[in-house]
C-alpha cells in the first residue's frame, strides 16, 4: 500500500474507532454521575488521565497500523492487520458497554478480548515490523491494567 493510503487507512480507523467510543464516555451529566457512585479501587486513575494516556496510545496505535498496512503482503501481516483491527474494534465498543450499556462484566471480558487482541497484533507485528509491535508495548501494558480495573469495578459493584 503506498504512503499516502496507508496513512489514511490507519489514522481514518483510529480516529473512528476513538470517535465511537468517545461517543458513548462519560461525558454525559446521568453517565458521569453514575460513574461518579460506582465504589472504585483506590488505583483508579483519574478522567483528565485517562483521556490523555487514551490520546498517546491512539498515535501509536495509529502508527503501528500505518507501518503494518506499508509492510510486504504476508501472513503475518495479514495476522497483525486483523488483531490491529480488532483491537480498534475495542476500542470503540468498550465505553458503549461499559458507560452506554452499564454492563461491567460484559466490558471486562471485552478490556481482556482487546488486550487478548493487542497481544496478537505485536506478537504478529514483531515477524512484519519490529517498530510496530514496539509500539503495541505501552498499549499491552495500559490493556492490562484496564483490564484489572474493569475486572475490580466489576467485581465490587
Amino acid at each position: 500500500m503506498n504512503k499516502q493510503s496507508a496513512a489514511a487507512v490507519a489514522i481514518g480507523s483510529v480516529l473512528t474507532a476513538a470517535a465511537l467510543g468517545a461517543r458513548n464516555g462519560p461525558q454525559r451529566p446521568r453517565t458521569a454521575l453514575w460513574y461518579a457512585r460506582l465504589n472504585k479501587p483506590s488505583y483508579t486513575p483519574p478522567g483528565p488521565l485517562i483521556g490523555a494516556a487514551w490520546g498517546a496510545l491512539e498515535l501509536l496505535l495509529a502508527g503501528a497500523g500505518y507501518r503494518l498496512l506499508r509492510a510486504p503482503r504476508t501472513e503475518a501481516r495479514t495476522a497483525a492487520v486483523g488483531s490491529w483491527a480488532l483491537t480498534l474494534l475495542g476500542l470503540a465498543g468498550y465505553p458503549w458497554l461499559f458507560f452506554r450499556r452499564k454492563q461491567l462484566g460484559e466490558s471486562a471480558v471485552a478490556s481482556a478480548s482487546m488486550l487478548a487482541a493487542a497481544v496478537g497484533t505485536a506478537a504478529a507485528a514483531r515477524e512484519v515490523d519490529r517498530p510496530a509491535s514496539a509500539m503495541t508495548v505501552p498499549l499491552l501494558l495500559w490493556l492490562g491494567f484496564a483490564t484489572v480495573l474493569s475486572e475490580e469495578l466489576w467485581r465490587r459493584n
